[in-house]
């Protein structure tokens, strides 16, 4: 997935990049919950030697936005469908009567969905400073605004 992107600021390595989101973005709004605009920031490695008000073309491996879409979306799809069904099932097994069965798998499901994303929240920083979830600077396009 490219897009391309403004350098404001360069400190050492890192270069700061004003961002129109793409399409392919569509409303996931993930990096910036709640907010109605297509613009972002991000931080990246600067191996181009981008300077400020360069365009540069920013590159993220598509597998790797699938992973992080897996990570962010498909985790918590399966906590909440194995508890819903884990427990409905789990407790009919024990012999509980359908619908009380049915109110536990839905509030264990809710419950794995939570954990879920607890284990997201506690492993965000690791994901985070993993380098293949990072954005690569791969060219300077020019000195054009956006």
């Amino acid at each position: 997935m490219k897009e391309i992107g403004k350098v404001i600021k360069v400190e050492g390595n890192q270069a700061t990049i004003f961002v129109k989101r793409g399409t392919a973005c569509g409303t996931c709004g993930n990096c910036q919950v709640g907010r109605e605009k297509l613009e972002m920031f991000m931080t990246t490695e600067n191996s181009v030697g981008a300077e400020v008000g360069d365009e540069v073309e920013i590159e993220l491996e598509t597998m790797n936005v699938i992973t992080a879409t897996a990570i962010a979306y498909g985790f918590p799809l399966v906590a909440l469908t194995a508890g819903i069904f884990g427990g409905y099932y789990g407790f009919l097994a024990l012999g509980l009567n359908d619908n009380t069965a049915q109110v536990t798998g839905a509030v264990l499901g809710l419950v794995g969905l939570a954990i879920s994303y607890a284990v997201i929240k506690y492993k965000e920083e690791s994901i985070k400073n993993m380098n293949k979830f990072k954005p690569v600077v791969v060219g300077i396009k020019g000195k054009d605004s956006i």
